[in-house]
Parts: structure tokens; C-alpha cells; sequence
């Protein structure tokens, strides 16, 4: 899709939070850095790209991603390597996989160039964010949504991207016990499974708030038609050792 050339209008706090953030202690993605970028979708392209202090955001109620799901989302980290530079890895592998993800949900694409850019503007300024901690990292969430203030089925004629990131420290800091579920699906053939989709993550609470009354802390998901193969695990990829071979 096309987008509008105009700079990134920058915006810059006045009042930042980064002194109130205990790093001995971060937990996972309830802190958040500064800044946030934005872009919009109207009238066939990309326009308005912006990077402003974090803020919350205003919404009809009428919106239609919240009444029939039009969203999609990415997760990667930035960390610091021995010489306490900010890297990211294949952040463009992220994005091509953001662009599956949007074309599954009948959304507009977002060039690659512009998707990494941007998150290479707002990591230079939000760089302190980027913990020292080898083992924490700056989570980094993209994501895209409709903005028509419409109730129908029918593909939103707006959209809105945006990037903000947090501080985390480890998701989990012990052993996970889990539950190989064999009732509920995660994915099916033909479905939106492969597509980082909200309401795929939506779908899967109650089987997993399930799990959890039984002592689990996550599920292993299986395939849908038979439920007898190994397909991922519901936070987490799943690797096996068979015979001393990964």
C-alpha cells in the first residue's frame, strides 16, 4: 500500500517515567516506555506516522475491531549485546510475518522498510528503556487495528498502526508444568491458526484457565482432527530430544 511521505512528527515527553522503573524487579508487560509510534489508514494509504509520549487512546464504541475482531499484533525484543548496543533480531522476518497476519484478517499491508524504521526510530529514542540485565529485554508490540465506527460485517475502511514497548523481565522464572490438551483446538486447516490474530489468543483462555484449575500453568496444543500430534505450546515454541537428537 501506498504511503504518504511526509517525516515521522516527533513528540517528545516532557515528563518521563524512566526513574520510577525498579529493574531488580520487571514484570512482564506492565510497564511502559515513553513513546509510542503511530500511523493511520485511510483512502487507500498510509499517512500521519508519528511518534508522541505514551498515552491512552480514544474510541468510539462503535469501533469495529472490538465487536468483530479486526486486529493483529507482533512480539519481538530488543536487547543490549557485550558492547551495550541496542540490536534487534530479523526484525524483518517480523514483519513479513505481520504482513501474513494482516492479510489473513483482510487488512491493509505495511511495507516492510516502514514497519522496520519505525521501530528503529522509537527504539533510538526510547534506547534507556532497553534494559543492561542480559537476562531481561524491551518487548516490543506492533500492532494494527480497525477504526471504523461502524456495526456491520464488512472489512474496515480505516486502520490504525501502532508500536510501543516495555521493559520485561523473564515470562516465566521456573519450571512450567503443562497439560497436552486433547479436547479444544487451537488451529485448524483452512483457519486464521497461523495468523498472530487477537481472538486466536482470545479462543484459547478458557481451555487454559481450565489447565490451570488442574495444576497446569500452560497447555501443549494438539492437531484438530485427531489430537494426537504435537503441534506448539500456548507462550512458548516446544523442542524434543529423541534419542540424544534434538
Amino acid at each position: 500500500m501506498e504511503v504518504d511521505q511526509l517525516e515521522t512528527r516527533i513528540q517528545l515527553t516532557k515528563n518521563s517515567r524512566l526513574s520510577q522503573v525498579d529493574w531488580q524487579n520487571l514484570p512482564f508487560g506492565k510497564i511502559f516506555s515513553d513513546h509510542m509510534f503511530s500511523m493511520s489508514y485511510a483512502n487507500g494509504q498510509w499517512s500521519n506516522m508519528e511518534i508522541k509520549p505514551y498515552e491512552n487512546l480514544s474510541l468510539s464504541p462503535a469501533t469495529s475491531a472490538i465487536h468483530y475482531g479486526q486486529s493483529c499484533f507482533e512480539g519481538m525484543k530488543a536487547h543490549r549485546n557485550q558492547n551495550g548496543e541496542v540490536v534487534l533480531f530479523r526484525p524483518y522476518e517480523n514483519a513479513k510475518r505481520f504482513n501474513s497476519s494482516a492479510e489473513r484478517m483482510c487488512m491493509p499491508q505495511i511495507d516492510e522498510d516502514v514497519f522496520v524504521n519505525a521501530l528503529k526510530k522509537l527504539l533510538s529514542i526510547d534506547s534507556s528503556w532497553v534494559p543492561k540485565n542480559p537476562e531481561h529485554a524491551l518487548y516490543i508490540r506492533p500492532f494494527m487495528f480497525a477504526t471504523d465506527p461502524f456495526v456491520g460485517i464488512r472489512p474496515s475502511e480505516t486502520y490504525q498502526f501502532m508500536i510501543f514497548t516495555c521493559p520485561v523481565g523473564a515470562y516465566y522464572t521456573e519450571a512450567v508444568p503443562v497439560k497436552i490438551e486433547t479436547k479444544y483446538t487451537r488451529a485448524a486447516d483452512g483457519g486464521t491458526g497461523y495468523a498472530k490474530a487477537a481472538g486466536n489468543y482470545a479462543a484459547a483462555l478458557y481451555p487454559a484457565k481450565l489447565a490451570q484449575d488442574e495444576g497446569f500453568r500452560q497447555l501443549i496444543w494438539t492437531d484438530a482432527k485427531e489430537h494426537k500430534y504435537i503441534e506448539e505450546a500456548g507462550t512458548m515454541n516446544v523442542m524434543f530430544v529423541m534419542n540424544g537428537k534434538l
